[in-house]
């Protein structure tokens, strides 16, 4: 086997390189062949031989090659794995530009609490889709959406409750919604 090992590592060597770490190529060319070897030892009995000697080497040494290209490609896959995985949580950044600091485009981490400007804008959307739901014509609609919105009940605890049908609750639901943007358009999108 250290024969026939000897002869291949010509041929496997360069392919072996070619799937080296860069951050240490020597070291990762060694590893990847000794791995391949060992493979080769442990699954011999699996390797079927040729007609003569010319074919089984031939055969051998493409099987040698297959073992080495894949546990190639696996080390590639698995450094770059690594390579995604961020060393601390991730803190989401927004952008914004001209902010009070004055450094233009700084990224602010968010508050742990919302804003007074964010409490005031939510309190003034909940009066504006109160307000468009006191305009509807189906009130029983209006009132699935109360439930929903305000109460966050599901439809069918919804439908259960005012006696209707799962179906007919969702239709009344969809068509509220749908009058409900036309006369509130993003200030809705933005709530729900």
């Amino acid at each position: 086997m250290d024969g026939v090992l000897e002869m291949l590592r010509a041929y496997l060597e360069p392919l072996a390189r070619s799937f080296a770490d860069p951050t240490r190529p020597a070291e990762s060319t060694s590893d990847l062949l000794q791995e391949c070897c060992l493979r080769a030892w442990r699954k011999l009995d699996s390797f079927q031989g040729g007609e003569n000697d010319d074919e089984t080497f031939a055969m051998f040494r493409a099987w040698m090659g297959q073992i080495l290209r894949r546990l190639g490609l696996n080390a590639k896959r698995d450094r770059l794995a690594k390579s995604k995985i961020p060393p601390n949580k991730l803190q989401r950044l927004r952008s914004r530009a001209g902010t009070s600091t004055g450094l233009g485009g700084a990224h602010d981490l968010p508050a742990p609490n919302p804003t007074p400007t964010a409490n005031a804008r939510a309190a003034e959307m909940v009066e504006q889709v109160k307000s468009a739901l006191e305009r509807l014509p189906d009130q029983t609609a209006a009132r699935i959406i109360r439930m929903r919105l305000f109460d966050g009940m599901t439809i069918v605890q919804i439908a259960k409750r005012l006696g209707l049908t799962s179906e007919r609750a969702q239709e009344r639901h969809r068509w509220a919604m749908r009058r409900l943007r036309r006369q509130l358009g993003e200030w809705l999108e933005d709530w729900t």
